[in-house]
This record gives C-alpha cells, structure tokens and sequence, in this order.
C-alpha cells in the first residue's frame, strides 16, 4: 500500500513547500490534505499517523472557514485522528461546536472540559449530544447559561433525572423560549405547575390532570363548593362588576399574595385558564367567577364560548390544585395558618381545626394553601 503523502503526486512537495513558507499556502495544504484523507473510508496506521503529521502541522494557520471545512470531512469517518479534531475544537467558533456536538471520535476529556469550563456555544453543543451520560448532564445542568440549558431540554436523548427537570422548570419561569420547550415535552407532569402561565392551553390542561392524577381526585368537583363568600372574594367580585381593573389587581394580589406584575399577567392572558385559577385558588365559586368573567376583561367576556369554558374549569378544579398551580407560578410558598371550620348549619358551635386546610378560611379571609396542597406541594419541590 502506498503512503498517504504519495496518493497524489504534488502533495509531499506541497508540504514541504508549505512547511518553509510564510503559512499562506497552509489552509490550503489542509483541505487537500483533508479531502484526499476522506476518499477513503479507512487507512492503515501509518497513513492515519502520516496526515496526523502534516495536518497538525498546518492546522494553526486555518481560518474559520477551513477548520468548518475539516470538521465536516472528519466528523464522521472512524480513522480521523483524535489529536487532530481536538486541535479543532481548541480553535472555538463553528467546527468546535459541529464536533462537540456530533463527533464520537474525541476524547472524554476534551467533552467534560468543554461541558465545565468552555464557552456557552460549546457547551451548549455537548448538551445537543445523543450519547451524553449522567455525569455530563449534571455538569451542563449547572451552567447559567440559557442556551444550554434550552438544548439540554431539546435533548430528547439526554438522561434527564427529576431534580435537572425541576431545576429546568425554575429557569424556564423566567425565559420563555426555555418554557416552551419544556412544556412542549414536560406538561403532563405536575412538576411543570411553574410554567402554567407560559402553557399553551393544551398543556395547561395536561399540567391539571397530572396534579389530579397526584391527588387521586374525581375529574368532577361539586358545584356546590364555598359556603360562604369571603370578605377577600367580595371585594374582587364587586372591582369586576364595576369594571375598576386597578381594584381587581389590587384584590386579587392580596389575596392570593402575588406580585403585581405577575397579576397583571394573569389577568391579561388571552385564554383565561390562569385567571380561573387563581379566582378558584381564592375560593370563587363557578356562579361568582361567571359574574366576575363576563366583566373583568373584554376578551373573554365576549366569547360566551370562553366563559363557559372557564366557568366549567373553576367547576372541577379544587382548591388544593389550584392553590399548587398558583404557588408554582409565584415561585415561592405562602405561609401556612392555621385554619379553622367554621360550622355551617349549628352557628352557634365551637370551631373546629379543619381536616382539609384549603378548603374554607377564617372571616374575610382568602383560602391559604396547607394540607393535601402544601404536603404536595413539597412532595413535588413546585417551588423555586
């Protein structure tokens, strides 16, 4: 078998050439020596230590466009040096990622480091990888960088454990390209509660029947749910009724203990579903939320089909999940009280703790998240 060099004619004299000049020549030398590497599917030893020679050589010279030009030929052909393709991934820019992204032939080393300490482009190429293993999913898992973690969760291939799922869904909360893709995989898990506000409604759905499904709870919930209205939901009722928008965001703030600007978005997503979460999560009954629906935003009170849409949402969510969704989606858990029932036909008893906290709340108060909602709640680790 002839040496690699003498495959083509002018191409040891080439070298030569390119190794006493001033280093214009050399990118070229290195697409010809690359393309004239890949007409073959494998070589011998010698030839593969040959064009590693010369090639390493040559490789400082190259610029963008040549190093992306040997990280196609060589990404994919088993005898393409190791040492060569890393000397690549060193320079950065386009063809480190292609390899880092793609290439089976470099070494660990090199992809641990470019997960831990490279650049965010590179790093976020390993996460795009289909052989990633735990260990480097932990190491991508904790870089800041957004554009890592987003290819992580487009990593179908990745071994995603819970606790990197739940710390994806933290970030996602304030990103909403990372959001999206999480929802579009993860919706069905109650893990998810956090990105409710950034759901499709399809996914809001999904995101509601999975914290059923924990709760072990009948689809249908009585209509017959409150009491009594409370002084909190009264008041939010009546800035609806008045239309007095500054009111309604004021109320329902203080209730359901949210920042401003998280209410604000609450009550201006166009499909309703976290409005009639958080009116069911301060104890609204189906009949007051209809009332409070077809005043508090033009874009749902005009669509009779939207309102009976979300009536019927409020109809079969319990507290206890609507309380979880509204917890995740501030990020933080209220803190517990706690409650007490109030009797509804001997007015006259004593109070009694009450077995199930979420469901009624002392005089003028909003329901508070506990029981069956916190000790889920916790059990999901929804907060962040």
């Amino acid at each position: 078998m002839r040496p690699f060099a003498q495959q083509s004619y002018p191409l040891k004299e080439l070298a030569a050439r390119a190794m006493s000049d001033n280093g214009s020549t050399r990118p070229v030398l290195l697409r010809v020596l690359t393309d004239l590497f890949v007409m073959r599917s494998s070589h011998s030893h010698d030839e593969v230590r040959q064009f590693e020679e010369i090639a390493m050589r040559v490789v400082e010279d190259a610029g963008e466009a040549e190093l992306l030009h040997v990280a196609r030929a060589l990404c994919r052909h088993p005898d393409a040096p190791t040492e060569v393709l890393e000397q690549v991934v060193a320079h950065g820019g386009p063809a480190a990622c292609l390899l880092l992204a793609e290439c089976r032939k470099l070494s660990t080393m090199c992809i641990t480091t470019a997960a831990s300490v490279g650049g965010p482009d590179c790093a976020a190429a390993v996460a795009s990888r289909m052989d990633l293993d735990r260990a480097l999913v932990k190491a991508l898992a904790a870089r800041p960088e957004l554009e890592v973690s987003r290819a992580l969760a487009r990593n179908d291939a990745a071994p995603l454990e819970r606790d990197i799922i739940v710390s994806l869904i933290g970030r996602g909360r304030n990103d909403a390209e990372l959001a999206q893709i999480l929802c579009a995989r993860w919706a069905y898990k109650p893990e998810a509660a956090p990105l409710f506000l950034q759901a499709t409604s399809r996914q809001r759905a999904l995101m509601l029947a999975g914290l059923k499904r924990q709760m072990r709870e009948a689809e249908q919930i009585s209509v017959f749910m409150e009491p009594r209205a409370t002084a909190a939901t009264r008041r939010i009722e009546a800035a609806a009724l008045a239309q007095d928008r500054e009111g309604f965001v004021q109320g329902l703030s203080h209730a359901l203990e949210l920042d401003r600007n998280l209410t604000v978005a609450i009550l201006e997503d166009p499909e309703g579903e976290p409005l009639a979460i958080a009116l069911r999560a301060i104890g609204v009954s189906p009949e007051v939320a209809t009332r409070i629906l077809l005043f508090v935003d033009p874009v749902i009170s005009h669509s009779f089909g939207k309102v009976s849409r979300l009536t019927q949402l409020v109809a079969t969510t319990s507290l206890d999940v609507a309380q979880i969704v509204i917890q995740a989606m501030r990020g933080s858990a209220p803190e517990t009280s706690r409650a007490s029932h109030m009797p509804i036909f001997d007015q006259t008893a004593r109070p009694a703790p009450s077995r199930h906290l979420a469901e009624t709340a002392l005089p003028g108060q909003a329901p508070r998240v506990g029981g069956r909602a916190e000790a889920l709640a916790q059990r999901l680790n929804i907060r962040h």
